[in-house]
């Protein structure tokens, strides 16, 4: 059997509507979350982090301005859980998380402006986020972004 698209109205699963919702760009092009209306929830993928350092390499050329406008259309779902693909397994699914996501994109957008060099970024975004797991992509980001900032 051939993969198939998911039918605009989206498909049952156990008598529960189940839609691909496309978000557009976050950590890359072409996101989709699945949105179960009748329980709240929202499998997040890619679009929301939680308790993790966020994937900001495919981010220039407005990808940050762009994964910012992803995050509002998942948080227009109204969802009572999300659950991340990137996440820290101690972490709660809370919907909050979609807030803690757009503020990281906004303090790495602002310290790739206020920083000079990759080393600054990096030790700038770890101390204000000490919390998050995976600092490697934090200089993934950094050698991405740093001489292409926009």
């Amino acid at each position: 059997m051939l993969a198939q698209p998911v039918p605009p109205q989206g498909f049952l699963l156990e008598g529960n509507v189940l839609r691909s919702v496309e978000v557009g760009h976050s950590d890359t092009d072409g996101t989709t979350v699945l949105h179960v209306p009748s329980i709240g929830l929202v499998v997040a993928g890619d679009v929301v982090y939680n308790g993790v350092h966020a994937y900001l390499s495919e981010s220039a050329d407005g990808g940050r301005a762009e994964w910012l406008h992803a995050l509002d259309a998942v948080e227009r779902l109204a969802p009572r859980h999300v659950v991340s693909g990137h996440k820290n397994k101690v972490v709660p699914d809370s919907p909050a998380t979609i807030e803690e996501t757009r503020q990281y994109i906004r303090d790495a957008d602002r310290l790739l402006k206020e920083t000079t060099s990759r080393l600054e970024f990096f030790d700038a975004m770890c101390s204000l986020h000490p919390e998050r797991l995976n600092r490697a992509v934090v200089w993934l980001t950094a050698t991405a972004l740093m001489d292409t900032q926009s």
